[in-house]
């Protein structure tokens, strides 16, 4: 039996040959690597232009229809609150009740804790003829909504509401904090706004005038002015412990004067009505 014993020669061939092997397959692995990353890459770049984009998008202002001529709500008092009484139809009042008023922004996060916490001890309340409440929509916000004037059109369309469908208004205020954007947003569409006052009961001409911003031709301009107003009104100031001051919301104010307690706090904003219904 014969074997054939290797030489230097050919073990040295046999190693290059092994070598060559070893070198193409890394090649191809590196090919591989290279084709993945530049891959993964280009996806990510893609995304980051997607991202950029977008932001720019959601950052453009809301083209909105120029305002109409300033011109006051019917339905509105002589400080510019829409009342609600006890019958529950906005722009009617109870006579000899302490009046209650509240300047709430639809944007405004601790309005929606004041709604959540006070919104239905106020309806109640009026309901059972302890007081009027007198709702002030304002419209301190809008710059919190990238450009939508979400607090402006909400308020126009609250001020709308309570004049075409007046039955309405208080389920429509909370309605709307029911479904609050949060800040940094565009906040609600015309659309979803006008979905929030079909589910109140409003009409379908009042549903279709906040779908078609009649709502806010109307009424912007007013909200406007009327936000200026009581921003000015220093009797409805917040004043800090570090000496700022100015205002802000919500704003609660009993039987005229400005509430400064803690709402929070169960009974104490029955306490303050009890006592204005004492001082008659």
């Amino acid at each position: 039996m014969s074997s054939k014993k290797s030489t230097p020669a050919s073990s040295r061939d046999s190693a290059r040959a092994l070598a060559a092997t070893m070198r193409a397959e890394q090649a191809a692995r590196e090919k591989r690597v290279k084709l993945i990353t530049i891959s993964v890459f280009g996806v990510a770049v893609v995304a980051l232009v997607v991202a950029i984009v977008w932001a720019v998008v959601a950052s453009r202002p809301v083209p909105l229809p120029e305002p109409g001529p300033l011109a006051t709500p019917s339905v509105v008092n002589e400080a510019g609150g829409i009342p609600v009484g006890q019958d529950g139809v906005a722009g009617s009042v109870t006579e000899g009740a302490p009046v209650v008023d509240v300047y709430l922004d639809f944007m405004c996060p601790w309005c929606g804790v004041f709604e959540e916490k006070n919104g239905q001890l106020l309806k109640d309340w009026r309901a059972a003829g302890d007081i009027t409440y007198v709702m002030h929509p304002v419209a301190i916000l809008d710059d919190a909504s990238v450009g939508a004037s979400f607090s402006t059109r909400a308020a126009a369309a609250a001020v709308w509401v309570a004049e075409t469908s007046p039955e309405s208004f208080e389920a429509f205020v909370a309605g709307m904090f029911a479904q609050q954007p949060e800040e940094g947003t565009k906040g609600l569409t015309d659309d979803q706004i006008a979905d929030v006052a079909k589910q109140a009961g409003a009409s379908d001409e009042t549903v279709e005038g906040i779908a078609d911003l009649t709502s806010y031709t109307t009424h912007a301009a007013w909200v406007a002015a009327q936000t200026d107003t009581v921003s000015k009104d220093e009797k409805l100031w917040t004043r800090y412990q570090d000496g700022r001051a100015g205002f802000s919301t919500p704003t609660i104010v009993v039987g005229g004067e400005k509430f400064d307690g803690d709402w929070q706090a169960p009974g104490a904003l029955r306490a303050a009505v009890d006592a204005a219904a004492a001082q008659g």
